[in-house]
C-alpha cells in the first residue's frame, strides 16, 4: 500500500501539468528559449551594400570582379580600408566612386547609373500577321533581344542614343522609316513620329471604317474621321460600313505631301425621306429655309444642296414642286458632291413653253445644256406638280403629274453614254432670283421596299 501510494504520488507529480503550462496551452502560446554561449570576437570586416537603378550588372572592387547585381542589390564583406567601387551594366555609363569600409559596419552606396540608351516606342504600326518584322538601326539589324512587339506597338532599346536612322521592315515592305533624334532616359519615351500619310474620311456619322481589314474607328457626329497610321506610298483597301447602307469599298494610295480627303457617300438600302421640319439632314446653301414643313429653295447664285453623306445608284426620286418666283427650279441627281453631278433645270416662262434642260455639272462648272426637252403638257409653275425621277444604270427619266390632271406623263429621258456619275445623292440647287418650294421628298433605292404611295 505504501509503495502503491508512493508510485501514485510520483505519477501524479510528474504527469500533472502545472497551471501556467495549462494556461499557455489554452492560450496557444509556445515559448521556447535557447541560450548559446560563445567566445566573443570583435568584427574584422565591414559590409558593402550596393543598391542600383539597374536590375543586373557587374560590380568591381579595385578593378577586380566581385560579383553581380541581383534585382539591383549587391552585398559583400570587405576588410577595413579604402576601395574603388565600379558598377557596370549594359547600355549604361559606368558608375564609380571611392568608399571606406569600417570593421563591423555597413557602407551603403546608391549606384545610379546614367542611361546610355533610348527607349523607342512606336505605336500604330501597320503590321501583318507574317512574316516576322525586322528592326534596323543605321542600317544594322537590331538583335531581337532588344525589341518586342505589343500588338501593333514596337518597343526597342537603342544604344547609344543620338540621331539614328530607324527602319522596320516586314519582308520586302518598309513599315516604318525615319531618322530620329533619340535622347537617353530612364523611362519609356514616346518618340515623335515622322510625317505620315493622313487620310480624312467624310462620311455618314457612326459608320465604321476599316483599312486593310483593320478597324480604324467610327465616323464622328460631325461626319469625319482622321486616320494617321496608314503607311504612305502603299495601296490600302478602305471599307466603310453602316447599318441600312451598302458597304463602301475603295483602294487608295496615300502620300505624305498633303492630307488625302475621301468623301464616301454611303448608298442607302432603305428610303431617304424628309418632311422638312428642319435642315438637319442637309448640307444646305445660304437662302434655304423650312416653312410649314416645306423646303424653300432660294438664293442669289447657283449653289447645290445635298442630303448629308447618303447616296444612291439606281433609285426613284419623288417630290412635290411649286415655283414661287423666277419661273425656274433645279434639282440634282447622283450628286457626287456640291460641285459634281447631273443637274436638271426646269424653265417655265409660260405653261405651254416649259422645258427641262440637262447639265453635266463638273468641278463647279455648269456649262451649257447637253440636252433640252420641251414638256409635252401644260405646266402651271405656281401650282403643285408631282415630280418622279427614275435613275437606272446610265439612264435618268422624268415623269410629271401636273396640277390639273391625275395622269403621270413621261417628259424627258437622258442617257449618259460616258456614265459620268454612276452614284450620288439627290438634292436641289439654288438659282439666281428664283424661289421654289419642295414637299414630300422621298428617295427609294433600287430593290428596296419603300412606301406604297411612291411605288
Amino acid at each position: 500500500m505504501r509503495i502503491t501510494a508512493a508510485l501514485f504520488l510520483i505519477v501524479l507529480f510528474i504527469g500533472a501539468p502545472s497551471a501556467s503550462i495549462l494556461a499557455q496551452k489554452e492560450a496557444s502560446v509556445i515559448i521556447e528559449k535557447k541560450i548559446k554561449t560563445a567566445t566573443y570576437r570583435p568584427p574584422s570586416a565591414g559590409t558593402l551594400v550596393v543598391a542600383s537603378n539597374t536590375p543586373t550588372g557587374e560590380v568591381l572592387v579595385n578593378s577586380q570582379p566581385s560579383g553581380q547585381l541581383i534585382n539591383g542589390k549587391f552585398t559583400k564583406k570587405l576588410n577595413p580600408g579604402r576601395y574603388r567601387l565600379e558598377v557596370r551594366a549594359a547600355d549604361y555609363e559606368n558608375f564609380t566612386c571611392d568608399i571606406t569600409i569600417t570593421a563591423g559596419r555597413s557602407e551603403a552606396i546608391i549606384a545610379e547609373l546614367k542611361p546610355n540608351f533610348a527607349t523607342l516606342s512606336i505605336p500604330n504600326l501597320r503590321l501583318r500577321p507574317t512574316p516576322k518584322p525586322a528592326v534596323f538601326v543605321d542600317g544594322q539589324l537590331l538583335d531581337e533581344a532588344r525589341w518586342r512587339l505589343d500588338g501593333q506597338r514596337l518597343e526597342a532599346r537603342i544604344s547609344p542614343p543620338g540621331t539614328r536612322k530607324i527602319q522596320i521592315r516586314q519582308g520586302a515592305r518598309a513599315v516604318y522609316n525615319a531618322t530620329l533624334k533619340l535622347e537617353a532616359a530612364t523611362a519609356k519615351v514616346e518618340v515623335a513620329e515622322p510625317p505620315k500619310a493622313i487620310l480624312r474620311i467624310d462620311s455618314l456619322p457612326t459608320a465604321r471604317v476599316y483599312a486593310d481589314d483593320v478597324y480604324c474607328g467610327d465616323v464622328s457626329a460631325d461626319g469625319s474621321l482622321v486616320i494617321e497610321q496608314l503607311s504612305p506610298d502603299e495601296t490600302h483597301r478602305l471599307r466603310i460600313e453602316a447599318e441600312r447602307y451598302r458597304t463602301f469599298e475603295t483602294d487608295l494610295t496615300l502620300t505624305t505631301e498633303q492630307p488625302t480627303l475621301l468623301r464616301a457617300r454611303l448608298e442607302a438600302i432603305i428610303e431617304f425621306a424628309d418632311n422638312f421640319t428642319n435642315l438637319y439632314k442637309w448640307d444646305a446653301p445660304p437662302g434655304w429655309a423650312v416653312e410649314q414643313q416645306l423646303l424653300r429653295v432660294g438664293g442669289t447664285n447657283f449653289a447645290v444642296g445635298l442630303p448629308k453623306e447618303v447616296g444612291f445608284r439606281g433609285c426613284e426620286i419623288n417630290f412635290d414642286l411649286r415655283i414661287a418666283q423666277g419661273q425656274r427650279a433645279a434639282w440634282v441627281v447622283r450628286g457626287r458632291d456640291e460641285r459634281n453631278g447631273y443637274v436638271f433645270i426646269l424653265e417655265s416662262p409660260t405653261p405651254t413653253t416649259s422645258r427641262i434642260d440637262t447639265y453635266l455639272y463638273r468641278d463647279g462648272v455648269l456649262g451649257i445644256p447637253v440636252q433640252s426637252d420641251p414638256l409635252p403638257l401644260r405646266f402651271e409653275a405656281r401650282q403643285w406638280n408631282r415630280i418622279r425621277i427614275v435613275a437606272r444604270d446610265n439612264k435618268i427619266s422624268h415623269l410629271i403629274t401636273p396640277s390639273d390632271s391625275p395622269d403621270e406623263i413621261s417628259v424627258a429621258l437622258f442617257q449618259d453614254r460616258d456614265k459620268l456619275f454612276p452614284y450620288g445623292a439627290a438634292g436641289f440647287a439654288s438659282l439666281a432670283d428664283a424661289t421654289f418650294y419642295v414637299g414630300g421628298f422621298v428617295v427609294c433605292p433600287e430593290g428596296a421596299v419603300c412606301r406604297p404611295e411612291i411605288k
